[in-house]
């Protein structure tokens, strides 16, 4: 069983600088309450294959993978709760009027999917849509100057 949770904001901005924003997970906590702390060990553009250990509150941290990087955003793996995978995606789409539309997903899949987000449901789209607010005035403010 796989479930799976979306959201998506417009942002006044191109897609390549959302994508910007979205890749430099190093300063998400500046940009979104729902991250607390990132450990990136690797610098320089995100590359398929590096691992990252995201801190959130209430939650414990979690591993992720990344499977996919291009220049409007990228997507990652976590297998960090026993029972679950989780693969979550990070992307913008110009809209061809110099906005952009985000669009962030996190699905769960195994044995114990249904489960956890039972229990969580409610936190994660909290966490999805605070992202998104987040990364529009990031990206917003990255676009204007």
């Amino acid at each position: 069983m796989t479930v799976r949770f979306r959201d998506t904001i417009t942002i006044a901005a191109p897609a390549a600088v959302a994508g910007d924003v979205m890749k430099a997970v190093r300063e998400w906590p500046s940009w979104t309450a729902s991250v607390s702390t990132v450990d990136r060990p690797a610098t320089g553009p995100l590359t398929p294959g590096e691992t990252i250990v995201v801190t959130q509150p209430k939650l414990r941290p979690a591993t992720w993978t990344v499977t996919r990087v291009d220049a409007n955003g990228f997507e990652w793996t976590s297998a960090s709760t026993p029972g679950v995978r989780n693969v979550a995606g990070h992307w913008a789409i110009d809209n061809g009027d110099g906005t952009c539309t985000a669009e962030l997903t996190l699905s769960f899949a195994g044995p114990l999917a249904r489960v956890v987000t039972l229990f969580y449901a409610g936190l994660i789209r909290r966490y999805i849509r605070t992202e998104a607010e987040g990364l529009r005035r990031a990206a917003e403010a990255r676009a204007a100057g």
